[in-house]
């Protein structure tokens, strides 16, 4: 009788413990998709072409929501911004990135990058080597020595001198009377100007009033007209005028800071 008693109490208590644990693994959560685990995504044609949407869980009060990821690269403000499946700059031979942990961007603004600097080239085969300064983190955000730069959109270009300067391209170097290539920077500032129309082409590009000066005085010596300078440059109209494309911008006279537009596709961008 009281192994009986026991072998009851026994089963009693088995049948007690499972019930909870069966209940339990009733309620619980699925497994993670591998997007939502932050397994990278394949990198198929596919994938690649159209930056799928992509879809996330958001942890609430005890249910999982699952919400549509912004389309596209840049996410933000190019001051308050990431970047998500970023393209990166590729070495060349007629450029040096001096931070390559930093040569990240959106695909349309790798791609006006490596066009601009091609079409100037072509034109101009002789030059010294050009630097290619900081575009973006892969992840965007917040890098040191910028505000900007957060969101795939900004890059800093180098310019052109009439002889290579010691120390460049790996540092920048300031451009003056004497030794600025006025028609080589022209030409560069030219072919980034001419993606304006573009989708995701150039927005604004940075540069001291001092350095606009020599190069519309150039242009307007060499045939260029008055009024397509003035829709180009800020000079002279003053350094706080909203005249051109190309405005002033302290710290900026040894090198352009060429600003792209958001890509149609890039729902999030600001």
């Amino acid at each position: 009788m009281r192994g009986f008693v026991v072998g009851l109490f026994v089963v009693s208590g088995v049948l007690a413990v499972s019930a909870p644990r069966a209940d339990a693994k009733a309620h619980r959560r699925p497994a993670k998709p591998a997007a939502i685990a932050g397994l990278r995504p394949s990198k198929s044609p596919r994938n690649t072409a159209t930056r799928a949407a992509r879809l996330t869980a958001v942890r609430g009060s005890g249910h999982v929501e699952l919400r549509e990821l912004a389309r596209g690269q840049s996410v933000g403000a190019p001051w308050a911004g990431r970047l998500q499946h970023p393209t990166q700059l590729p070495p060349g031979d007629s450029y040096l990135i001096r931070r390559p942990g930093r040569s990240f961007g959106t695909e349309a603004t790798i791609d006006f990058v490596e066009r601009a600097i091609g079409d100037t080239f072509e034109a101009f085969p002789d030059q010294h080597v050009l630097a290619i300064g900081d575009i973006s983190a892969a992840s965007g955000g917040m890098i040191t020595e910028h505000r900007s730069h957060q969101s795939g959109r900004d890059v800093d270009i180098g310019l052109f001198y009439k002889q290579q300067p010691a120390g460049y391209p790996a540092s920048f170097v300031h451009a003056d009377a004497d030794n600025l290539d006025c028609a080589a920077t022209f030409k560069l500032l030219e072919s980034f100007l001419a993606s304006a129309d573009d989708d995701g082409g150039v927005q604004m590009v940075f540069l001291d009033f001092d350095v606009q000066r020599l190069l519309y005085d150039w242009a307007l010596d060499h045939g260029v007209s008055e009024r397509r300078l003035e829709r180009i440059f800020q000079y002279p109209h003053g350094r706080g005028s909203s005249d051109g494309i190309v405005r002033h911008e302290p710290n900026h006279d040894n090198h352009m800071h060429v600003r792209f537009q958001c890509p149609s596709d890039d729902t999030a961008c600001r």
